[in-house]
């Protein structure tokens, strides 16, 4: 009979609390925000919710970030009540810090299931996915690597032919899709960045290839702890020490 009131998360409230925070300063469109780093300190928020409340303006279209520069205001701040637009929000999409550490727990025994149940076909398909992506990187087009980074690592579930891994791994995987997740990894990749994933991804295939099962769990967990990190990299760039 009667709807469950939701509590709003520390980033729903964040995302007022910057919304009041552009008001209170008049901030203009093109106006630049304090680095994130600083914003996190100010408001006492960790900077994983800050980053997921400035990906939130992005979807809204208050704010723009721009690789190596910062975040700024590209549209007004009025009265509007945005309650109804960030309900819809953060009802739908789960926080991308919990999803990444979902797949930490169970990408790596993935890896090690598919090292021992693929085949050299399987291998070579594998191999195949890893090419994709590094050219992907090589032509900096981000739409064709988030696709093909998701394919690759989806592979590696499936060759397990565990249908509850398949399952597992194919839900987490569809989580990166969501509004958040997309505005928080929406940069373009320097050449840093393309080298580091394009490596990361070959060591993995190498590992699973050699059946290299110490090596599996180290690659696949060092390269999603690095995508953890890659969510604040663009901040580092341009924030004070």
């Amino acid at each position: 009979m009667f709807k469950k009131i939701k509590t709003p998360t520390r980033a729903h409230l964040a995302v007022q609390m910057l919304i009041e925070g552009i008001k209170a300063q008049k901030l203009a469109i093109g106006d630049k925000l304090p680095p994130e780093r600083v914003i996190a300190q100010e408001m006492n928020l960790s900077r994983n919710t800050v980053r997921e409340a400035i990906a939130t303006l992005q979807i809204m279209g208050i704010l723009e970030t721009r690789h190596s520069q910062g975040n700024f205001v590209i549209n007004s701040v009025d009265e509007n009540n945005y309650d109804t637009f960030l309900s819809l929000i953060f009802d739908i999409d789960e926080s991308p810090f919990t999803l990444i550490d979902a797949r930490i727990a169970f990408e790596p025994g993935a890896a090690l299931i598919c090292s021992r149940t693929c085949s050299e076909k399987d291998i070579k398909s594998l191999s195949s996915r890893v090419d994709r992506i590094g050219q992907a990187l090589a032509d900096n087009d981000i739409v064709t690597y988030r696709t093909e980074d998701r394919l690759f690592h989806l592979s590696i579930a499936q060759l397990t032919r565990n249908t509850i891994i398949i399952n597992t791994i194919t839900s987490l995987l569809n989580t990166t899709k969501n509004k958040l997740w997309q505005a928080m990894k929406n940069v373009i990749i320097d050449a840093e960045l393309r080298e580091s994933r394009t490596h990361e991804h070959r060591d993995i295939f190498q590992a699973i290839a050699a059946r290299d099962e110490s090596s599996i769990i180290t690659t696949v967990q060092t390269h999603l702890e690095n995508s953890k990190l890659r969510f604040f990299i663009d901040d580092d760039a341009y924030s004070p020490d």
